[in-house]
């Protein structure tokens, strides 16, 4: 049990890692950090394709939490 569950584990670790890295930025870097291009679109929602990657990388963090205590509690 506890192998099938590191093997799961790791799959999405993989498939959370790629979703956080296909996502757009939400600044555009330090410039914008330090006092310049205050961006228009504060609290926008996101629709189409950037909000179902979204709610996918949050599903996928979830599950890898939840693996995460689940290895930590099963026997090996």
């Amino acid at each position: 049990m506890f192998w099938i569950a590191f093997i799961i584990f790791c799959v999405v670790s993989v498939v959370l890692t790629a979703a956080v890295l296909m996502q757009e930025p939400k600044q555009s870097g330090l410039g914008d950090a330090l006092g310049g291009g205050g961006g228009g679109d504060f609290g926008a929602s996101l629709g189409g394709t950037a909000g179902g990657l979204h709610r996918t990388t949050i599903y996928l963090a979830v599950a890898w939490g939840f693996m995460a205590l689940l290895l930590g509690l099963i026997p090996r």
